[in-house]
C-alpha cells in the first residue's frame, strides 16, 4: 500500500491514498481489494458525470468528477476507494504499467494478471 501511494504521490508514507487495500482480519484470512479490471465495469457505468472511462484501466476525469460516490458504491470488489483528502475516487492505474505493488511485494501474493 505504501509503494502505491508514493508511486502516485511521492513523499507521502500514508496507506490511506493508496488505490490497493489489504485487509488484515487476523487471525481469519484478509484480502487485497483492488481495481480488477472487471468485464462489467460498473463504476463507468454509474458514474453520473461519465468522469469515469476505459483506456486498459479506469481513467478518471477529474474535471467532470463531482465527488458523488457512486463508483466507490458500485463496485462488487471493494476496488475503489475515496481520496480522504479531496474526495475524488482513488482507482488502480496500473501505475502508469509499473505495478508497483506488484514489484515490491516481498512474498509474491501479489500478481499481475
Amino acid at each position: 500500500m505504501l509503494a502505491c501511494t508514493s508511486a502516485h504521490q511521492p513523499g507521502m508514507q500514508s496507506t490511506k491514498f493508496a488505490r490497493i487495500h489489504i485487509e488484515d482480519a487476523w487471525p481469519e484470512i484478509g484480502g487485497i481489494h483492488v481495481c480488477v479490471a472487471c468485464k462489467e465495469r460498473s463504476c463507468i457505468k454509474v458514474c453520473p458525470e461519465q468522469a469515469l472511462t476505459w483506456d486498459g484501466h479506469v481513467v478518471l476525469l477529474k474535471d467532470k468528477c463531482t465527488q458523488c460516490g457512486e463508483c466507490v458504491e458500485a463496485c462488487p470488489f471493494g476496488g475503489v476507494r475515496t481520496d480522504p483528502a479531496d474526495g475524488y475516487p482513488l482507482i488502480c492505474d496500473t501505475c502508469d504499467g509499473g505495478f508497483s505493488c506488484v514489484q515490491i511485494c516481498p512474498t509474491g501474493a501479489i500478481l499481475r494478471r
